[in-house]
C-alpha cells in the first residue's frame, strides 16, 4: 500500500549514486547526465552535497544566455535551495513536497547526511501506476470473479 511505502522501498538497493562536482565545467556535467541517463543530478563540493543541476539549468542559464558550457562551472548554475527527504520519508510526504515546491526531484539523505541520490517524480509516478493497476485488478476480481481479465470499459 502506498501509505506504508517509504523512500528506502522506492530506491531499493541502489548500486550507484550519481553526482557531479561543483568544479566540473557545465559541458562535463551535461555529458554525465547524458551518460547516466538522468535529467537532474546532485552536486558535491568537498565531499558534501551542495546543490543539484539539471537539464533545465543548462538550457536557461547557459544556452539561453549564449554562454560557453566549457567556460562555466557547475557551481555557477546549480540550484542550492535543496529539498531533501530521508530514507524513512513516506511516499505521500515526497509527493506533497514535490507538489508544494513545484519540483520534480528530491535529494535523499540518511540521518547522518549521507547522499543516496535523487528521487524523481518519475519514480513516484511509476510506483503509483503499478499500485493503481494492482488495485484495479483486485476490484475486477472482487466484482467479476477471479477469471475475468482485461474488461473493456469503453464499450
Amino acid at each position: 500500500m502506498l501509505k506504508d511505502l517509504k523512500v528506502r522501498d522506492l530506491i531499493g538497493e541502489r548500486d550507484r549514486v550519481y553526482f557531479v562536482d561543483a568544479e566540473d565545467s557545465v559541458d562535463v556535467a551535461a555529458l554525465k547526465l547524458k551518460n547516466f541517463k538522468v535529467r537532474t543530478i546532485g552536486v558535491r563540493r568537498k565531499g558534501e552535497i551542495a546543490g543539484v543541476v539539471g537539464q533545465s539549468d543548462f538550457s536557461t542559464k547557459v544556452v539561453a544566455m549564449s554562454k560557453n558550457p566549457c567556460e562555466i562551472k557547475v557551481e555557477h548554475i546549480m540550484t542550492t535551495k535543496l529539498r531533501a527527504v530521508g530514507l524513512d520519508s513516506s511516499f505521500y510526504e515526497c509527493l506533497e513536497l514535490m507538489d508544494t515546491n513545484n519540483i520534480s526531484h528530491l535529494i535523499i539523505l540518511d540521518a547522518e547526511g549521507k547522499y543516496y541520490g535523487m528521487l524523481s517524480w518519475k519514480d513516484l509516478k511509476e510506483r503509483l501506476i503499478k499500485e493503481l493497476k494492482y488495485q484495479l485488478e483486485l476490484t475486477q476480481e472482487y466484482a467479476f470473479g477471479p477469471n475475468v481479465k482485461d474488461i473493456d470499459y469503453t464499450t
